[in-house]
């Protein structure tokens, strides 16, 4: 197994009024100008010191709990049944509906600290459980809400193409037009970073979509996608013919959807905790992928339905074990690649100086350790653009 590079003896020099890193190399060289004043020291001798987890898909906004399914499916009884029953994605959209913007706001704070204490540094967050004009919009101003309150990077996704909401199931045509008239709204207010749609028999069609796509491309608005969850579609291939910034899922993706990401820019998201939490799907051919010349990245999924999970370390566990990614490609699709999966490569997701000082130190000796180490939180320290968020396991926010 090939060595992930370490520098040892190292120290990194952070300015406290930009939040930026200065230095970063032997700790014998750190500017005398680092030292001057009376500077904060954070001692992590024979400790991991690390960029913050970046989490490039997670649905944060939502109201209700779904944790009788869990048990159902686990018991046997299939998602069709469930939803036959009134659960599934419309109990969510129930619960989220009658939610006040306060009611989501708090729930969704609570998940944040979650994933900050986890180590998680940047959050890219969906709506997409409102599924109708107004309670979308409150979703999105939750999510704007939290992006200014969050210590670290939040992205903002509009995802009002999840799926076609019950009261639209004999009108679909009329609900694409609805969310394709609805992205003016968003861009005109710089309310969203990226939005998104679910490319699939089970959601929108490929000419659906297209709609969509078409009027975010005169917006000029980032793109990303769920796509080939389930089986080959042709969604990948169709997600890089759009320049989508990321194409997502991907458990069901086919050799010519492999070759097309492995030719362009749009990063594969791979998001093993759905499969493993539902019991639903396959997980991602991750191996052809990257031996295929694929930038993936690797994220939790955080949502109500299928994957619950806060924990990056955990979704590299089974990376490694369901999906046969190395500990170096893991720690890689969970920082820098998954910072290009949300377009801030040049920002943040790797120590290097002039980016943002989202550092993490852990209790362990080795990066190795992370997916080895199950269901075990090994992040002590927490630092968010210089800002120290967590303490020996003591969060301060």
């Amino acid at each position: 197994m090939a060595e992930l590079p370490m520098l040892r003896d190292a120290a990194i020099g952070i300015n406290i009024r930009s939040g930026l890193i200065e230095y970063v190399g032997p700790d014998s060289g750190i500017p005398a100008k680092q030292l001057s004043g009376d500077p904060e020291i954070l001692d992590a001798e024979g400790r991991l010191v690390m960029p913050g987890f970046v989490d490039s898909h997670t649905h944060l906004v939502f109201a209700g709990n779904r944790a009788d399914e869990f048990y159902k499916r686990a018991s046997g009884i299939s998602y069709a049944e469930i939803a036959a029953q009134g659960g599934g994605i419309r109990k969510t959209m129930e619960s989220t509906r009658s939610a006040s913007r306060q009611e989501l706001f708090e729930l969704a704070w609570q998940r944040y600290l979650r994933l900050l204490d986890n180590g998680t540094t940047c959050v890219e967050c969906k709506s997409g459980y409102g599924l109708s004009v107004d309670s979308e919009r409150m979703a999105m101003q939750v999510i704007n809400d939290l992006a200014r309150k969050a210590p670290g990077v939040m992205q903002r996704t509009y995802m009002g193409a999840h799926l076609i909401p019950p009261e639209y199931a004999d009108d679909r045509m009329t609900y694409v037009q609805q969310v394709a008239a609805e992205l003016q709204h968003y861009a005109e207010g710089g309310l969203c970073d990226f939005y998104d749609i679910f490319v699939d028999p089970l959601a929108f069609s490929q000419v659906e979509a297209q709609q969509i796509v078409d009027r975010g491309r005169e917006l000029g608005m980032k793109l990303r996608l769920h796509a080939d969850e389930f089986g080959d579609d042709g969604t990948a291939a169709w997600a890089v013919a759009n320049a989508a910034v990321s194409a997502d899922h991907l458990g069901g993706i086919g050799p010519g959807g492999i070759s097309a990401l492995a030719a362009s820019d749009t990063v594969a998201t791979l998001l093993p905790g759905t499969m493993f939490f539902s019991g639903h799907g396959e997980y991602a051919p991750a191996r052809q992928m990257i031996d295929a010349g694929c930038a993936v990245a690797l994220a939790t999924d955080l949502n109500p339905g299928s994957s619950l999970m806060y924990s990056l370390p955990l979704v590299m566990t089974l990376a490694v074990l369901e999906m046969k990614m190395t500990a170096a490609e893991c720690l890689n699709a969970v920082t820098i690649n998954a910072a290009h999966a949300l377009g801030l490569a040049a920002s943040l997701g790797s120590i290097e100086i002039g980016k943002r000082a989202d550092i993490i130190i852990l209790d362990c000796g080795s990066p190795d350790e992370l997916a080895y180490q199950v269901g075990t939180n090994l992040v002590s320290d927490v630092i968010c653009g210089g800002e120290v968020i967590k303490r020996h396991g003591v969060m301060f926010i």
